[in-house]
């Protein structure tokens, strides 16, 4: 388990043919997000994961959201060969997730934001 920024937690574990990844906690800004998926990638490079599911569970958004800038940054940190899938529970995040998903394909990434862990499971296991 990994403490992050603003109580958030991170979480891992080797699945099947995937790893998972599940952050939480009560708040979701910008700092968290670059903090755990930089957590995220580091695991990824230790593991030599080539499939990532990310279970978001993280509170509401503070702050300013630049998904230009976000994505960016994740992607700087060595997602090129990593098929992604992506999880958010809080529903209302979900067309803020998409522009995200529309982001990181134009910048070549195979990555696929998903209402559920079953359906990122099946998008991963058809990659």
């Amino acid at each position: 388990m990994y403490k992050l920024p603003g109580e958030a937690q991170l979480f891992f574990e080797d699945r099947n043919h995937y790893l998972y990844a599940e952050v939480s906690g009560p708040n979701d800004n910008f700092e968290i997000s670059m903090a755990y998926w930089t957590a995220v990638a580091e695991q990824c490079r230790l593991r030599q994961t080539k499939r990532l599911l990310v279970h978001e569970r993280l509170g509401q958004y503070k702050g300013e959201r630049n998904m230009t800038l976000l994505i960016d940054s994740i992607i700087a940190l060595g997602f090129g060969d990593i098929r992604v899938a992506y999880v958010d529970a809080f529903v209302e995040d979900f067309p803020i997730a998409e522009q995200g998903e529309i982001l990181a394909m134009e910048r070549g990434i195979a990555c696929r934001v998903v209402g559920s862990l079953q359906e990122a499971e099946r998008w991963l296991w058809l990659g």
